[in-house]
């Protein structure tokens, strides 16, 4: 479980994406990957609140 109070505490990130004009040369996957220190910040935002997403 992450921190109680993480959702509070630490900004909600999105995913970036590459720019459209990119997109169009291919049938790739478009969004752009987080670094393992940017995903940990988002997972401490977990609550284990047991929903399944």
């Amino acid at each position: 479980m992450g921190k109680v109070t993480g959702f509070l505490e630490i900004d909600r990130q999105v995913h970036k994406y590459q720019p459209a004009s990119d997109r169009i040369r291919h049938f790739r996957e478009f969004t752009l990957p987080m670094s393992d220190k940017e995903v940990e910040k988002q997972a401490a935002r977990c609550m284990d609140c047991g929903i399944p997403y």
